[in-house]
């Protein structure tokens, strides 16, 4: 699965969990911060990993959690820890 890929998947998971979508905003970027851009405190960011869990049939490690930031943390969670880094983006 690409970056794309994985960017297409978590955008409605991450759009229905946020506070706020600022007007360019249709597609979510790599660089979207969680807090500062869509301000998600940090309980609809852990929920937001759940989705992600769910969705992707994953299990993610909890010593990740502390490092998400932006959407392109989340979609580097998701290839990491289903084995994706790596392969062709």
């Amino acid at each position: 699965m690409t970056t794309n890929d994985v960017l297409h998947r978590l955008t409605p998971l991450i759009r229905a969990r946020a506070l706020h979508l600022p007007p360019d905003s249709a597609v979510l970027s790599s660089g979207t911060r969680l807090e500062q851009d869509l301000r998600m405190d940090s309980m609809a960011i852990v929920h937001v990993l759940e989705d992600i869990e769910d969705s992707f049939g994953l299990a993610i490690p909890d010593e990740l959690l502390a490092s998400v930031y932006t959407v392109g943390d989340l979609v580097n969670i998701v290839r990491t820890t289903s084995g994706e880094e790596g392969r062709a983006a």
